[in-house]
């Protein structure tokens, strides 16, 4: 098994990074994005416009086989407590090497604006604990406490592709909300860090996110059939009845223990740190707007309407500030029905049906053609590096929902990107006439997530 880097999208191949630290090299985008409206921003502009919004797409039985065709016979997610039968720790130790040299390779600045002179790197690559790496010994469990990063090394300093670029730590590799399960395979050096498994991710985290606990109590927590998803953007967890003390937040997707619907609020069940900071399990409450009972439904219309609960949410690369990049994006939308997409954009592309293949040369008009029979709400556009919700299409135009960072257009004799930063709705001409070329010529697939 070799570990596999989750390197998020960021939207025309790294713009941020060459951009953002001058501002006389960017602009920002209008709110209302071209060939867009107002009326268009909302979901019910598109539910209107679509043959049958309320269609089951996948039964509640149908998705758990689509979750166990990613994860069993794709292997683009995976199953923790299965580790103890497929886990072989002697290969991080050329994964480590690999993940440090190809750091040392690239030009990187600390969040001062200065040149990182390898420091960071040579006490992160000690940090790593190689030496302490240990043969056949079975990984450890835990929860996670508190929303915590995945790191690419053990390491808070955040290192940027230029200076002032402070929107994307090259060192984030994702996040894990609470609740979520972890299998524990390695500790730095300081002890500080944990190098964990997730269902959807790897990497470091510190060690104080999480609580250990017995295989068993945390397999029994993350399979339990009585469930609470949150349906909002940013939902609260309370340790009183009152709900005036939270314990976190946690993002759309995120799903936990339902023990009982009390009316104005629902007990669940929620990791917490025992006196000896290992794993307690306590009851906790949240309110019942911002979850639901139970997965919804799969139709076009929940999967619409969560997307647009997103509409305006800040982009966020590899989940830093609490926010959400292309893929992710995706995965809190579909999780809200039970659905597990893998983590980056391109494992994305190869979940669902394939409904069209692009070839680099194909015309517009040919690309047009194939959105003929495509579906809104349950269609997924996956190109270089960034992936989007499809909509439907109007007056001749399609339509996408997205979180993206910028968009190009050319002005002059070059291309200035043009920031968006957040959750939009586009049509597929957006950054037409640029070098890059427009969404639509830069489209691989059509897949349906069915």
């Amino acid at each position: 098994m070799r570990l596999r880097l989750y390197f998020v999208c960021l939207f025309m191949s790294g713009i941020g990074m060459l951009y953002a630290a001058d501002p006389k090299d960017h602009d920002i985008a209008p709110s209302v994005l071209p060939h867009t409206t107002r009326a268009m921003r909302t979901a019910g502009f598109w539910l209107t416009r679509h043959a049958d919004p309320q269609k089951i797409i996948l039964s509640a039985s149908e998705i758990v086989t689509f979750n166990k065709h990613i994860q069993d016979d794709q292997h683009l997610t995976k199953d923790i407590f299965a580790l103890t039968q497929d886990f072989k720790t002697d290969t991080l130790v050329s994964d480590f090497d690999k993940i440090t040299n190809d750091f040392i390779q690239k030009d990187l600045y600390t969040r001062s604006g200065v040149r990182d002179s390898g420091n960071y790197l040579d006490k992160a690559k000690l940090n790593m604990n190689a030496p302490g790496l240990v043969l056949g010994v079975a990984p450890r469990y835990a929860l996670v406490v508190h929303y915590a990063d995945v790191r690419f090394l053990p390491m808070d300093e955040p290192l940027f592709e230029s200076p002032g670029d402070v929107d994307f730590d090259q060192v984030q590799n994702s996040t894990l909300d609470v609740g979520t399960a972890v299998a524990v395979v390695h500790v730095s050096a300081d002890k500080k860090w944990y190098y964990i498994f997730a269902a959807l991710s790897q990497g470091w985290i510190q060690a104080d996110r999480v609580a250990l606990g017995d295989a068993k109590t945390i397999k029994d927590f993350s399979q339990d059939e009585s469930l609470v998803v949150a349906v909002v953007a940013k939902a609260d967890i309370f340790l009183n009845t009152q709900m005036t003390q939270q314990h976190d937040a946690v993002r759309m997707g995120t799903r936990l223990p339902l023990v009982k619907d009390e009316g104005e609020r629902l007990r669940v069940r929620v990791p917490v740190f025992d006196a000896d900071n290992k794993l307690l399990i306590v009851d906790g409450f949240v309110r019942p707007r911002e979850f639901h009972a139970g997965y919804l439904p799969y139709t076009a219309q929940n999967i619409m309407t969560q997307a647009f609960v997103m509409l305006d949410r800040p982009y966020g690369w590899g989940g830093m500030y609490g926010e959400q990049d292309c893929s992710a994006f995706l995965d809190e939308v579909f999780s809200t029905v039970g659905i597990v997409l893998p983590r980056d954009s391109k494992d994305q592309s190869l979940a669902g049906k394939i409904f069209t293949e692009f070839k680099p040369e194909q015309k517009n008009e040919e690309r047009i053609k194939a959105f003929e029979n495509a579906i809104g709400g349950q269609t997924i556009l996956p190109m270089k590096g960034h992936i989007m919700l499809y909509l439907g299409s109007f007056e001749g135009r399609l339509y996408a929902i997205h979180s993206v960072w910028a968009y190009r257009v050319h002005l002059g004799d070059k291309d200035i990107p043009k920031v968006i930063n957040k959750v939009a709705v586009s049509d597929l001409s957006l950054g037409e006439g640029s070098a890059k070329g427009s969404l639509l010529k830069r489209l691989t697939k059509i897949i349906s997530i069915q």
